[in-house]
């Protein structure tokens, strides 16, 4: 296979994952009733198996992403890959997984209730302060990486950077319920815009076809 259609498919699979993981993220806001039956309600069951394919398309369309500007990226663009990686295997993957499989069943036994009295998947919680610390690191260093590179648009980097401002602002006691994914949507979008650009040749790739293209021109 070669690394055009390589990427290509990277591309597609970023483009889609990112549109179905925003949309798991935008479920979210309309799963209602009480707790903890709500969490085996269809909207939040159907919305986790919706983020949990996205985010799986994701995790196969990034290494894409790094190999496009592996050279120019250096060390930097290696660990932001490695820990975005991670924040999307975990938050992506790992929960949305857990909320189909684990969770409804949990729900439907009264004597498990009380494992989610303190909130769903809390025994992750070791797990989350690494995605926070990996969020926090990967999104910069992949951002500053892509900006240096000059291979992908700068406007997904600043999308990243995008990403890492609203997820501290989150955390503001004020901010606003309604947007507390907001941060995640935006992560997904910089993803769906590294996509696009995988769809269109690199440079190196244009400048192989135009040589190749004047090189059946001169055999003529």
């Amino acid at each position: 296979m070669s690394s055009t259609i390589s990427y290509r498919l990277s591309g597609i699979a970023l483009i889609i994952g990112s549109v179905l993981a925003i949309s798991y993220y935008v479920s979210s806001a309309f799963i209602s009733g009480p707790f903890p039956q709500a969490l085996a309600g269809p909207v939040a069951v159907i919305g986790s198996l919706t983020g949990f394919i996205g985010s799986v398309l994701v995790l196969l369309g990034l290494p894409g992403v790094y190999t496009r500007q592996a050279k120019a990226a250096g060390i930097l663009g290696l660990l932001g890959f490695l820990c975005v990686w991670y924040v999307t295997l975990f938050h992506g993957v790992l929960i949305p997984f857990t909320s189909v499989t684990i969770v409804p069943v949990i729900v439907t036994d009264p004597a498990a209730q009380h494992l989610l009295a303190a909130g769903p998947l809390t025994s992750f919680d070791p797990f989350n302060y690494v995605s926070i610390v990996g969020e926090t690191v990967g999104f910069l260093l992949l951002a500053i990486a892509t900006l240096r590179a000059r291979v992908f648009p700068r406007w997904v980097a600043w999308l990243l950077i995008a990403t890492l401002v609203l997820n501290a602002a989150s955390f503001v006691p004020f901010f606003p319920d309604p947007l507390g994914n907001i941060a995640a949507q935006v992560g997904y979008l910089a993803m769906a815009g590294f996509g696009y650009a995988l769809l269109k040749p690199s440079r190196r790739e244009s400048v192989e076809v135009q040589q190749s293209l004047a090189e059946a021109e001169a055999r003529t």
